[in-house]
């Protein structure tokens, strides 16, 4: 009976640091961004973010907004130990940039690639979740490394 016990634990133990969603953000009070200030949104769309139907998956969003630029790069990057020591990224060349823009009224991200480009609309942004094109993005925790890159070529702010 006590060796039951004791690989019941371990196997809770293993689960829980197996779970995707110890990486996610999870604030206490989360609300609505207005959608209309487009300050605002750049500035709650920096960061970290994964499909919310990908939650285990190994790749994860980077959005880096210059402090006063809407304007980044859409960059799906690994998420794995492996970075996390080296503190390195793989390159890639041509990302895709995001620009935030109104258009009709409405908060729209407008990408661009070497494939054209597409304009979708923000449905939704919270401190934790926004919306496209019926994707929900959920907020990660992402590297720490990576928040005092300058990989863009701004000045540094911070």
């Amino acid at each position: 009976m006590k060796i039951i016990f004791e690989i019941l634990i371990l196997a809770s133990l293993l689960l829980s640091c197996s779970n995707p969603n110890r990486n996610l953000i999870v604030v206490e009070n989360d609300y609505d961004i207005d959608l209309t200030k487009l300050d605002s949104v750049r500035e709650n769309l920096n960061g970290f973010w994964i499909p919310e139907n990908q939650i285990d998956s190994e790749e994860i969003l980077w959005l880096d907004f210059h402090k006063k630029k809407n304007s980044a790069t859409w960059e799906t990057i690994p998420y794995n130990d492996e970075i996390k020591l080296t503190e390195s990224l793989p390159f890639k060349s041509c990302p895709t940039t995001v620009e935030l823009i109104k258009l009709n009224g409405k908060t729209q991200m407008e990408f661009v690639s070497l494939g054209g480009s597409n304009t979708t609309e923000i449905e939704y942004l919270t401190k934790t979740k926004f919306k496209i094109d019926g994707i929900t993005y959920l907020r990660h925790k992402g590297y720490e490394f990576l928040k005092t890159w300058n990989v863009h070529g701004y000045e540094s702010e911070k």
